[in-house]
């Protein structure tokens, strides 16, 4: 399914606080990989993810009546999400010590997004540059350009105000891009 647009998730939004479980389903249906995704980022493996994810609807559609359509409700399952995964961790923290999770290899084609291989350095090492982005900007970051969030939908998610979540973006696209110019430097340095 097409990325929805704003307009659409707050018809969706009306409507599912109006208790309309069709716009309900194409919420979901529109939402449901994307957030899986989102909630992969926390705890590392799909099932989890998705009881997360279904859990997450479920609480939105038991409050469908407390949905305010001028609010972003898109916002408001990430948030979800992102506390249950929070709260999942922090309840099996002891269970996940020692298990074997995927790597990003794996997590990338369950979730059916692949880079082409002629990007591999680099992509390489932007991957791990933004994994080492203090947690905060990091997490502003991937709302951002991977979840499709704008910044007051991030704000509500991260619980800050979207000045200071432009700030973490602004930060974290800067130290991604002293960390490219350094790299291309030492590239030709090689040469």
């Amino acid at each position: 399914m097409e990325k929805p647009t704003p307009e659409q998730i707050r018809i969706w939004a009306k409507k599912i606080s109006e208790s309309d479980q069709e716009a309900f389903n194409s919420f979901f249906r529109s939402m449901y990989p994307r957030l899986v995704h989102f909630a992969m980022r926390y705890t590392k493996r799909k099932t989890v993810a998705s009881d997360i994810v279904q859990d997450a609807f479920v609480k939105l559609w038991e409050k469908r009546h407390q949905v305010d359509p001028g609010q972003s409700i898109k916002a408001y399952v990430y948030r979800i999400v992102r506390n249950r995964s929070l709260n999942h961790i922090r309840d099996h923290s002891e269970e996940m010590v020692g298990l074997d999770v995927l790597n990003e290899d794996q997590m990338e084609s369950e979730n059916g997004i692949q880079m082409p291989e002629e990007s591999g350095p680099v992509l390489a090492l932007l991957k791990k540059w933004i994994k080492e982005l203090p947690e905060r900007q990091r997490e502003a970051f991937e709302l951002s350009r991977f979840d499709g969030l704008d910044h007051d939908e991030i704000a509500g998610v991260m619980d800050i105000s979207p000045n200071t979540v432009n700030n973490h973006i602004v930060a974290a696209l800067d130290a991604l891009r002293n960390r490219y110019e350094k790299h291309q430097q030492e590239a030709k340095e090689k040469l």
